[in-house]
């Protein structure tokens, strides 16, 4: 979503004189010459300075657009009767040009944490929150192509830690509590040691696992800890979600520490899941 600031400068780049851009020292001219000298002096000093002002920062990615109305929409379409509408909604923006990717980083994904958010502020309670949950399962299992996939259901093994050092695991009631409600087999290691998930995941098979990182001063050793497990996993294409504190601040240790994407709440963290598990069984 596009913001509007004001046309003013920092501190440091408009000097000791303050915020506001320095005004203009125009001189009374005969008036055939104001227009000119006027327009000269817009295209090249004022310009500029708000173009700087707007422009994003070098190297920053462009946002991805936000379909808010079409969120709100279709999460409104889940919490409602049980009928076709939210498929036939998707199905819509796909046969509109719509990627499969995009679907997911800007409808299904959001749409997952606005139902965990409603359930959040008591706007919904959780078995409203879980049947719509169910419902957005299925449309991602149905747009993922999942059904040619036999064995899937059993595949749905998720292993839950914290990072190393951190007190508090990714692995809470509420995020377990959603993602047994939407049919994964949970895992739990509640063992502050780097190599013990990569333990865990080298004697049995999963599809996912889940780290939550609190203290930017654990975030070395998270990525020590994901490396191994990707080291050693018997799932080669094993996929590595990551939540809390410390990712809700810096969405960049996404990359950083070499997982595959992050989850707000208990809801986004199942489509999460589901979306990663799609891609290592592909």
């Amino acid at each position: 979503m596009a913001s509007v600031k004001p046309d003013f400068l920092s501190g440091e780049e408009a000097g000791a004189g303050g915020g506001f851009l320095p005004p203009l020292e125009i001189t009374v001219d005969v008036p055939e010459f104001r227009y000119t000298k006027l327009s000269r002096i817009v295209a090249e000093h004022v310009l500029p300075q708000l173009v700087a002002l707007h422009a994003p920062p070098e190297g920053e990615a462009p946002a991805i657009p936000l379909r808010t109305a079409e969120i709100a929409q279709l999460a409104q379409l889940l919490l409602g009767p049980e009928n076709d509408d939210a498929a036939n909604f998707v199905l819509k923006l796909k046969d509109g040009g719509v990627s499969l990717d995009d679907l997911h980083a800007e409808l299904l994904e959001p749409a997952a944490r606005l139902l965990g958010e409603l359930w959040t502020d008591d706007k919904a309670d959780f078995l409203d929150v879980t049947i719509g949950m169910s419902r957005l399962q299925r449309l991602v299992h149905v747009f993922e192509g999942l059904g040619q996939f036999p064995d899937y259901d059993e595949k749905r093994r998720v292993l839950l830690a914290a990072a190393p050092g951190e007190q508090h695991s990714l692995g809470s009631t509420i995020v377990q509590k959603f993602l047994r409600a939407g049919g994964w087999h949970v895992w739990s290691c509640h063992t502050r040691q780097i190599g013990e998930p990569a333990e865990i995941v080298a004697k049995e098979w999963f599809g996912v696992v889940g780290f939550s990182v609190g203290s930017d001063v654990h975030v070395p050793s998270l990525k020590e800890a994901i490396a191994h497990v990707r080291e050693r996993s018997l799932n080669p294409r094993i996929g590595i979600m990551i939540g809390g504190s410390a990712v809700a601040r810096h969405p960049e240790l996404v990359d950083e520490v070499g997982a595959d994407g992050t989850a707000a709440n208990g809801p986004a963290a199942v489509i999460l899941a589901k979306k990663l598990l799609a891609g290592a069984l592909v």
